[in-house]
C-alpha cells in the first residue's frame, strides 16, 4: 500500500512516501505556492497514493483547502493525527492535552522511536519550540520566536535596519577568521539572533539536566535546525523528519492494533 505523509507547516509541507515499508522522504513544497496551485499530485514515480496521513500547525482555513483538494483529485478522505493524552509509549504533559501543538507531539513519538534515553527536542522553525520526554513522559516545554521571527521584530521595530527574515539566508560573517564578531549589519543580526537562540538551547539543556539529575539527548528538528547544530554544545542529532517519522510510528501502531 502506497501512503502519503504531510507535515504542514506555517511555510512548508514536508512529505513522505511509505511504499510496501520503503520510507521515502519527498521535496518540500512552499505552502503559500500549493495553495495557490490548485493541484495535488496523486502518484509518485507512477505509484498511485492510496492513503494520505496529515499533521498541520497552518491556520483552520488552510487545512480545509488542503482537505478538500485532496477529496477533489484523488477522492481520497485524508486521515488527521493530532495530539493525544497517551500514545505509542507517550504520556502528554499538558493540562489539557487537545491545547499541545499536534507537530510536537509527533516530534515527540518520532524521537521515541529512536532512543529511550531522556530526551530535549527542539524544533527550530517560525516558532521554535523544546519539549522534554523521560521515561515516557512528556515534562513540559517553551514556545519561543524562532530565527526568522527575531529577525523579522528586529527589522519591523528598529527603521535604520535591514529585513533579513529570509529562510535562504545563513550566517557568514565578514568579520576576520579568527574573530565571530560581525562587521556589516546584516551578519551582526544572523550571527547574533543564531548565537542567541543556540546559548538559550544550550543554557536549558544545561538547567534540565541540573535540575532533573540526568543527561538529556538533544534532537533538533525543523528549518533552522541545520543553522544551529554546529553551536550546540555537547551531543547533538540532527533529525529533518521527524514529525514525519512520528506520524508513520502513530499510524503502524493503530495498524497492528
Amino acid at each position: 500500500m502506497n501512503k502519503l505523509f504531510l507535515d504542514i507547516g506555517n511555510s512548508r509541507i514536508k512529505r513522505a512516501l511509505m511504499s510496501h515499508g520503503d520510507y521515502q522522504i519527498l521535496p518540500p513544497l512552499d505552502l503559500e505556492s500549493f495553495l495557490h496551485s490548485n493541484e495535488f499530485d496523486c502518484c509518485w514515480n507512477k505509484k498511485k497514493i492510496e492513503a494520505i496521513y496529515i499533521t498541520s500547525v497552518t491556520s483552520h482555513e488552510n487545512l480545509e483547502k488542503i482537505k478538500a483538494l485532496i477529496q477533489e483529485k484523488c477522492q481520497l478522505f485524508p486521515i488527521i493525527l493530532t495530539a493525544q493524552k497517551q500514545g505509542c509509549g507517550l504520556t502528554s504533559g499538558y493540562i489539557d492535552f487537545h491545547k499541545l501543538g499536534d507537530d510536537r507531539w509527533m516530534s515527540m513519538i518520532g524521537a521515541m522511536g529512536f532512543y529511550k534515553d531522556p530526551l530535549l527536542i527542539v524544533s527550530a522553525g517560525t516558532a521554535m519550540t523544546v519539549d522534554a520526554v523521560m521515561e515516557g513522559k512528556h515534562l513540559g516545554g517553551f514556545i519561543v520566536p524562532g530565527l526568522n521571527s527575531l529577525r523579522a521584530a528586529l527589522a519591523m521595530d528598529t527603521a535604520a535596519l535591514p529585513s533579513t527574515n529570509s529562510e535562504s539566508l545563513e550566517y557568514e560573517s565578514e568579520a576576520s577568521s579568527d574573530s565571530l564578531l560581525a562587521t556589516d549589519t546584516v551578519s551582526a543580526i544572523l550571527g547574533g539572533t543564531l548565537y542567541m537562540t543556540a546559548a538559550y538551547i544550550n543554557c536549558l539543556r544545561d538547567d534540565l539536566n541540573k535540575q532533573l539529575k540526568t543527561q538529556f539527548r538533544l534532537l533538533l528538528t525543523g528549518g533552522n535546525a541545520k543553522q544551529l547544530f554546529p553551536l550546540i554544545d555537547g551531543p547533538c542529532e540532527l533529525i529533518p523528519d521527524l514529525v514525519l517519522q512520528g506520524m508513520i510510528n502513530i499510524e503502524e501502531s493503530v495498524k497492528k492494533n
